[in-house]
């Protein structure tokens, strides 16, 4: 089992995660304390849904900027038979 090592941060206790846990700088983290085995269970889904969204907005930034319009597409690709494509 790995270790995280709990340090003072002013008037309070806290730790530095692990890089690809994908925790940024200023992120809630959601956690339950579970008594009966002596955990803390620090549940990621809402950081690594923010960090996939943020992937797709981005993927979705580029495509509107690389793509063609059916003219575009006509005159890249006519030669091989876009031109003649019905719909």
């Amino acid at each position: 089992m790995k270790e995280l090592k709990v340090r003072k941060i002013g008037n309070s206790l806290g730790s530095i995660f692990p890089k690809e846990w994908g925790v940024e700088d200023g992120a809630k983290l959601e956690y339950r304390v579970d008594h009966q085995h002596h955990k803390v269970i620090i549940d990621l889904r809402s950081t690594a849904v923010k960090h996939d969204r943020e992937l797709i907005e981005k993927s979705f930034a580029e495509f509107d900027k690389n793509s063609l319009t059916e003219q575009d597409m006509q005159a890249k690709f006519g030669k091989y038979g876009w031109d003649n494509v019905s719909n």
